[in-house]
């Protein structure tokens, strides 16, 4: 086994999101089939990188979602192992603990797959599960960053993300390793104002050096570097919300090969976007806004703001109104983007 096949956000789900068809679970399951051979015909292991099912709340995901997966990991495993790293969705409130008790995931573990979360022995890989805290870097520490400026201790998550690292960066690395995290990375003047972390701190903790491979972010970024580590992100295997970027990116896995530590991505044959989204309806719904929209401006009022999910996030973030209120908001949002009703 020289290779990994690395797979991001799969988000299975019972009902599809509000802007795609309604063969949108059988769709995730057929890319996993076609993943699978890959993996046989590779000889690879196969890794999760966090997300694997959409809804946080347990009792929304239902026996037959879970019995189905759980069916897939069985029949990975005689021919490959399956590892799987938990994400902020499949956790609740940002807790790794309850996915072992009370989450789907666990349940996906006593099938036979894999915890990643340290080292994967015996593959060059390290896992980092989703920790607490991303988000706290806000817009002025963009302008440090933009100035090459140190940037300044964040105690809270640097802490996490430093002791999360620390077993691998105490290793005396003289070949390739891996770290696979799901976490708010992004290249360089890209991330958001309201959760990333800089890639640059990542790296300091890695101790500047080997490759990532992340999930959380749905975009594919492909690769780019930050203080000698390599960063790669290909995009989600889930195309669940009809943005841009969606509509034209090719959905695939990512090789990464032990020996020398490159990417390869490799697309699979998924749906085009037009059997993918309800792009007729949507063009209705946004023709009706235009009209509403022009309705108001004629009647002296002002444009509707439209606002996405994360910035609606962002702001309650802002309120200070206690980590209960900011994740059932969150649930509520993305499960309604998602057609969670």
């Amino acid at each position: 086994m020289t290779s990994l096949c690395l797979i991001s956000d799969i988000h299975l789900s019972d009902k599809p999101p509000a802007s795609c068809t309604e063969s949108y679970t059988d769709d995730l399951f057929d890319l996993l089939e076609q993943a699978r051979e890959l993996c046989i015909e590779r000889g690879s292991p196969m890794v999760w990188a966090g997300d694997t099912f959409h809804c946080k709340a347990p009792s929304r995901v239902s026996y037959s979602l879970v019995h189905r997966t759980c069916e897939f990991i069985k029949s990975c495993i005689p021919h490959f192992p399956v590892l799987i790293l938990a994400g902020n969705h499949d956790m609740s409130n940002d807790r790794l603990e309850s996915v072992s008790t009370k989450q789907p995931l666990g349940m996906l573990y006593r099938a036979g797959a894999t915890e990643l979360n340290g080292w994967g022995s015996p593959f060059k890989v390290f896992g980092v599960p989703w920790l607490q805290g991303y988000g706290l870097w806000d817009e002025e520490l963009v302008k440090v960053m933009a100035r090459s400026a140190p940037l300044p201790l964040q105690p809270g998550i640097d802490t996490a993300v430093a002791e999360a690292l620390r077993l691998y960066r105490e290793v005396n690395i003289r070949e390739p390793y891996l770290v696979v995290t799901h976490a708010p990375l992004y290249p360089p003047g890209e991330n958001l104002p309201y959760e990333w972390f800089p890639g640059m701190r990542w790296s300091e903790h890695m101790g500047y050096g080997g490759n990532v491979f992340y999930g959380h972010v749905h975009e594919p970024h492909r690769m780019f570097q930050h203080g000698g580590v390599t960063f790669c992100n290909n995009g989600a295997l889930s195309r669940g919300s009809l943005h841009e970027y969606n509509l034209t990116r090719q959905v695939g896995v990512t090789f990464w090969d032990q020996d020398t530590g490159a990417f390869e991505f490799v697309p699979l044959d998924a749906k085009p976007a037009g059997e993918v989204f309800r792009l007729q309806e949507k063009q209705q719904a946004t023709d009706m806004q235009g009209r509403l929209d022009e309705f108001l401006q004629s009647a002296g009022d002002a444009r509707l703001e439209i606002l996405n999910t994360g910035s609606v996030i962002a702001h309650v973030k802002s309120l200070g109104l206690g980590k209960d209120v900011e994740d059932l908001v969150e649930e509520l949002l993305t499960g309604a983007q998602h057609g969670d009703r």
